[in-house]
């Protein structure tokens, strides 16, 4: 797997958090318009409840905004380099499943390629962390076997 692999995986990664970043101001868009509509509507305890509903989406879509742009910083990081352990950035082929160490994103097919694409600090991300081509993990029952690291 050469470094050219790798960069299409990064950019993979980045579109992904921009389209999410994208649906996620659109979401925070409506809430607004919806909250301004309903300051115009009915008044009393349903329009407070209504108000209030939508308050806590608009918080929660501002969280995740915050996550989406770490993500994205994150990806901008990594460096392409070589590495003979596995740490943030890496992809690591092992005989059950390719990751690779970076945000998370779950599955994804990349340049023909199945890969979970996880966070560090994910339970299987902090296991891999540290580990060299040869040695083994144990994850939900199944020992996986590190075949290569990018």
């Amino acid at each position: 797997m050469d470094m050219e692999i790798k960069k299409k995986v990064i950019q993979h990664c980045l579109d992904r958090v921009d389209k999410r970043s994208a649906e996620i101001m659109k979401a925070i868009q409506q809430a607004e318009e919806a909250i301004q509509g309903e300051t115009k509507s009915s008044a009393g305890d349903k329009y407070e409840t209504s108000r209030e509903m939508i308050q806590q989406d608009l918080d929660r879509y501002h969280k995740q905004l915050v996550q989406v742009k770490k993500d994205r910083i994150v990806l901008q990081k990594i460096e392409l380099t070589a590495r003979e352990e596995i740490g943030l950035g890496a992809i690591v082929l092992t005989d059950h499943i390719t990751y690779f160490i970076a945000v998370s994103l779950g599955q994804q097919a990349i340049e023909g390629i199945n890969m979970m694409v996880i966070s560090p600090s994910s339970p299987i991300g902090g296991l891999l962390l540290g580990n060299k081509v040869g040695e083994h993990i144990r994850f939900n029952g199944t020992t996986q076997t590190i075949q290569a690291i990018h």
